[in-house]
């Protein structure tokens, strides 16, 4: 998750005009993201719900069907903006916006730490 924090960290400053646009880290984020919405579910097996230093929720075991489509559904942002992301700064944005749409809701519901 920290990749994702720092990709996400980069597209942020792409889309707020603080660092010019590059397409191929553009594209490179998108990479960080796609990686991630395949791993991530497989990170949090059932012998992981207590023990050690967590602040992810119960509810990611309550609802493991609801935590998995929600990667699924990022998978499937990325996947589906991922083109778009790499060919210009407007492209980047209006992606990079239909992608992190996802982020905020799981990481309210399921607690995982950002």
């Amino acid at each position: 998750m920290k990749a994702v924090g720092a990709a996400t960290g980069q597209g942020a400053k792409f889309a707020k005009g603080e660092e010019p646009y590059d397409a191929a880290k553009a594209q490179a984020i998108f990479k960080v993201y796609a990686d991630a919405a395949k791993k991530v579910p497989t990170l949090y097996p059932a012998n992981s719900k207590t023990g050690g230093d967590t602040s992810a929720a119960p509810k990611i075991w309550e609802d493991e069907a609801g935590f998995k489509a929600a990667f699924a559904k990022f998978d499937a942002d990325v996947s589906a903006n991922a083109t778009a992301a790499g060919t210009d700064l407007a492209g980047f944005r209006t992606a990079f916006g239909n992608v992190t749409k996802n982020c905020g809701s799981c990481h309210e519901t399921y607690r995982v730490k950002r």
